[in-house]
């Protein structure tokens, strides 16, 4: 093969269903919305990404054009023509920008491992470590765990099957001293230092959140996602001397060194503009201290995709996040990731080590058009039952 250009580019907007509905403080989530892009070279090699980020389809076939005839190894030049250099835009939308042109970078990194024979770690740098760590995840969820001793049933019976050895899971759904027993029996049946992260999705003012705080400090449970609204009042909390760690999916650096929240950020990598931009914050993030983790939430590519990237990255040491057993569908042919001792292999295959499979691409396409979009309820209910405590 000589040089290779891009020649297309193809977004396809999908639903990626729940096995059943899970709760958290915005409301109940049956399915969330992911785009996936195939970017197809010269020669007819394809390359696979992922934008978890709702319908970006539409303004994936509008960068297409800009990127056709160019080398797929001209990074810097893709990016440029895609995304504003300056950050910012007064009249489009930047973050979707950067987005979007996430997932089709990722395709590209795809894409030129696959042309090289060799799995995409080995492009990042290679690999120090041969498996990645992944919390298994439980809510409160709709015709399941409904209850807290469904979800204590629930936890060990993925111990049980699978040595799940690190838990993470949802809060502000119910009262605070009904999930506080939750938590409490989750420790005592699991173990210390089981339970090691819960999300709040900012269902507490500051006030209970320094209520919360304190009893999971007592409790063990060394990590808080986003327990408030803003960061400013996640910052109250710190300057209380509260004995917990934060995570937040909302990514600004400069502020995490200026005032010490949050202590770990946990986005993906289209949310920063593709594979390089995450090496760099996850790169920047251990310079100063704070730790970097994914969120899980995708059709399966963008869990390759973490696979690799954690695989070349020392600093990533803590363990992402993980739906795989929540999820009733996924994109790729290799079917659904499934932790075994809280661990998965890292593919051995070029490129991402996983294809597409057509029919389940069709399928979850099919449930796009169906449903519609995540959030886009014609109610507009998603988000309507938040409260705050």
């Amino acid at each position: 093969m000589g040089t290779s250009t891009i020649a297309s580019i193809r977004a396809t907007p999908i639903n990626v269903p729940m096995k059943v509905p899970y709760r958290f403080s915005f409301g109940t989530l049956a399915s969330f919305t992911s785009t996936i892009i195939e970017v197809t070279d010269s020669d007819g090699v394809v390359g696979i990404g992922e934008s978890p980020h709702g319908d970006l389809s539409a303004l994936v076939a509008r960068m297409a054009p800009r990127l056709i005839g160019l080398p797929i190894d001209a990074l810097n030049e893709c990016e440029g023509r895609c995304v504003s250099r300056t950050g910012f835009s007064l009249w489009a939308d930047a973050a979707s920008e950067r987005r979007a042109f996430g997932g089709i970078e990722i395709a590209l990194w795809d894409l030129r491992a696959r042309r090289a024979g060799l799995p995409l770690v080995d492009l990042l740098g290679g690999r120090v470590r041969d498996t990645i760590a992944f919390t298994e995840y439980f809510a409160f969820r709709e015709g399941a765990e409904q209850t807290a001793a469904d979800v204590v049933d629930y936890c060990m019976q993925m111990v049980e099957e699978f040595a799940s050895p690190w838990f993470e899971g949802k809060l502000g759904v119910y009262d605070v001293e009904t999930e506080m027993a939750l938590v409490g029996d989750l420790v005592r049946e699991l173990g210390d230092g089981v339970v090691t992260r819960l999300d709040a999705n900012g269902a507490y003012t500051v006030p209970t959140a320094r209520i919360v705080c304190k009893r999971l400090a007592d409790l063990g449970v060394a990590w808080l996602e986003d327990p408030c609204r803003t960061l400013d009042e996640t910052a109250r909390l710190r300057s209380d001397g509260v004995p917990i760690s934060f995570s937040t999916h909302e990514v600004d650096l400069r502020r995490a060194a200026r005032d010490g929240v949050p202590d770990a950020f946990c986005v993906d990598a289209t949310e920063l503009g593709g594979v390089r931009r995450t090496q760099d914050f996850a790169r920047a993030c251990a310079a100063l201290g704070i730790d970097f983790w994914c969120y899980s939430g995708d059709a399966g590519v963008m869990t390759a995709l973490y696979l690799h990237l954690t695989a070349a990255e020392p600093s990533m040491i803590r363990p992402h996040q993980s739906l795989f057993r929540f999820t009733a569908d996924v994109v790729v042919e290799q079917g659904h990731f499934a932790p075994v001792g809280g661990v998965l292999p890292v593919p051995t295959g070029p490129g991402l080590g996983v294809t597409i499979d057509p029919s389940a691409l069709a399928r979850m396409h099919e449930r796009f058009l169906a449903e519609g979009a995540m959030a886009d309820a014609a109610d507009g209910s998603y988000g309507r039952d938040f409260r705050q405590q």
